[in-house]
């Protein structure tokens, strides 16, 4: 790349010597007093736009702008050909005349990228090309050898005119009044984007814009002139300014590419307020927005051993939707920059301020987690006591419209024996009231075995599964049961992931069998639970719910895979530590 810009910045010299050349020895009369502005401003258009093109190009190679400032430089040279009194170089000098023009349009309406992304930015760019050598190529087929041997060379090279005389032709005016109207357009293309651009490309546009405004803006009102008619001497002034700033335009350009490379050095500083003092929240947040010069920038912390990411605050956040940096450890991401989408194409500047503040947003994700946690404790908490004063309420009516009735029954038919019931009375009702006993009592043991099976404290895991499973009322396979058993409540927490997973198989999943396993896991236990069932279950449903609330408890996670029409899983892990 260095040898080519080499030879690009020799070509540039050769080009602005041979456009000096033609200007004083091409055969036509050029004031003396016009001679040095006009080179000196050539080759200061020239050599500036090719110089910083290079430049421009070698920071940035993804964007086209410094090729495009290239071919800008060297179509302002290209126009001296014009110059050499001849015809093969009059026509070429006339078909070269507008392209700086049209380079000059595609460099304003793409920057930075150099690339159209847009309908409206395709049209301005095809019209602009359009004025340049298709226009002057009709005008040539036409016969127009308007300026030959008349005065200094033709298509405006010299800004001063020699004489007071104009006289514009229709078709002059027509053109003036094209590219006035492209002009316009220009500008409201450019700075629409602008406006509708968030800060950070606001930063990288803003200088190039400014720039490129002044030099239309004095093009406008040149124009404008001519199509009133005024003489060229009014606008002599304003041609030379547009020159002039179109000398400094290139640094402006580069200064917005190189933007964010500047902004670098504000990394060093980040660190050391970072370092003086606590890394809360916001103040981490308003660090990195300063420095990035995005105030939109929010900063998210993955969740440990999931894809999900949270806030500050905790509350989970979804990273889809707007441009993400990734702040790795070890190859994982731990942290996440969500920024404005004009930020991505400088990934060095972010992925500098993400490691910069890496060691705050540790800190800031490991308190980001705690408060996750602290959320799922106090929501999990607010379920598990809603859980359980819905089982007392459960175990209330159960008792209300089961056994209560039943004993109430049982001592009526007490009192009426006592009361001298006739004999064969008696023994229909002291076998009614033995009846309805033993039906309470069966009730009683049903309801004991649903809140606390006994056979889990006196069996095991295996021996409860396996009554759990004899009395379900579909076929359920008992693949596996650990050998030893667990502490308590593990034990019990197993135990009811599974009751809870056969209920939801049995009343909504329309399953034909279940099979259940219950194996170690590393230092706990793993439960699953699989049917053949209809799936489409809800983990956020009250009974799912609440299990992975009492498998949180233990330090456990509970994960229900159920795609509709594909059955369901319902897996649990609980450590045992």
């Amino acid at each position: 790349m260095r040898r080519r810009g080499a030879l690009v910045a020799a070509a540039a010299v050769l080009a602005g010597v041979a456009a000096a050349v033609a200007l004083v020895r091409g055969g036509y009369t050029v004031p003396a007093e016009l001679v040095a502005p006009t080179l000196v401003l050539t080759l200061a258009v020239a050599w500036s736009f090719v110089g910083v093109g290079l430049v421009a190009h070698r920071r940035r190679p993804d964007s086209r702008t410094g090729v495009l400032m290239v071919l800008f430089g060297f179509a302002w040279l290209a126009r001296f050909v014009v110059a050499v009194d001849t015809t093969p170089a009059f026509v070429v000098g006339v078909l070269l005349g507008s392209v700086a023009l049209s380079v000059f349009v595609q460099l304003l309406v793409t920057f930075p990228t150099g690339r159209t992304a847009s309908v409206a930015q395709r049209v301005l760019v095809g019209a602009g090309w359009l004025l340049s050598v298709p226009l002057d190529a009709v005008f040539l087929a036409l016969g127009a050898q308007r300026g030959r041997g008349d005065g200094p060379p033709p298509n405006g090279l010299v800004i001063t005119p020699a004489g007071g005389e104009f006289r514009p032709e229709a078709v002059d005016l027509a053109v003036q009044g094209v590219v006035v109207v492209l002009f316009v357009s220009v500008l409201v293309s450019v700075w629409a984007r602008w406006r509708a651009a968030g800060p950070a490309a606001r930063r990288a546009l803003t200088p190039g814009l400014v720039g490129g405004t002044v030099v239309v803006g004095t093009l406008l009102v040149e124009r404008t002139a001519i199509l009133l008619l005024l003489p060229p001497s009014a606008g002599v002034w304003l041609a030379w300014s547009a020159q002039v700033v179109l000398v400094v335009w290139p640094a402006a350009l580069l200064l917005g590419l190189l933007r964010s490379r500047l902004d670098r050095s504000g990394v060093g500083r980040l660190v050391v307020e970072l370092g003086g003092g606590p890394a809360v929240p916001e103040r981490l947040r308003s660090v990195v927005a300063r420095t990035l010069h995005d105030p939109s920038v929010e900063l998210v912390h993955r969740r440990p051993g999931t894809d999900g990411f949270v806030d500050a605050e905790g509350v989970p956040v979804e990273v889809g939707g707007r441009a993400v940096t990734f702040l790795e450890r070890d190859g994982e991401p731990i942290a996440a920059l969500l920024h404005d989408p004009a930020l991505s194409a400088e990934p060095d500047l972010v992925e500098a301020v993400a490691a910069g503040a890496g060691l705050a947003m540790e800190n800031e994700r490991l308190h980001a987690e705690v408060r996750h946690q602290l959320r799922e404790v106090r929501a999990s908490r607010a379920r598990l006591v809603e859980a359980a004063d819905a089982a007392r309420r459960r175990v209330e009516r159960d008792l209300h419209d089961g056994a209560q009735q039943r004993l109430v029954a049982v001592g009526l038919a007490l009192r009426l024996a006592r009361a001298g019931a006739p004999p064969a009375e008696l023994d229909a009702l002291l076998a009614e009231a033995a009846d309805e006993l033993g039906a309470a009592l069966a009730e009683l043991r049903e309801l004991a075995r649903g809140i606390y099976p006994p056979l889990l404290t006196d069996g095991g895991l295996g021996p409860a599964l396996l009554s759990l499973a004899e009395r379900a009322p579909l076929p359920v396979v008992l693949a596996a049961v650990p050998a030893d058993r667990p502490p308590e409540t593990v034990e019990r927490t197993c135990y009811f992931v599974v009751s809870e997973a056969l209920t939801n198989a049995a009343k909504h999943a329309g399953a034909s069998k279940v099979e259940v396993g219950v194996v170690a896991d590393g230092a706990g236990l793993r439960v699953e639970v699989v049917d053949d069932g209809v799936g489409g279950a809800d983990a956020d449903g009250s009974g799912l719910r609440g299990l992975a609330d009492r498998v949180a408890a233990l330090g456990g996670r509970l994960e229900v895979s159920s795609p509709a029409g594909r059955g369901t899983r319902v897996t649990a892990s609980v450590p045992c530590g």
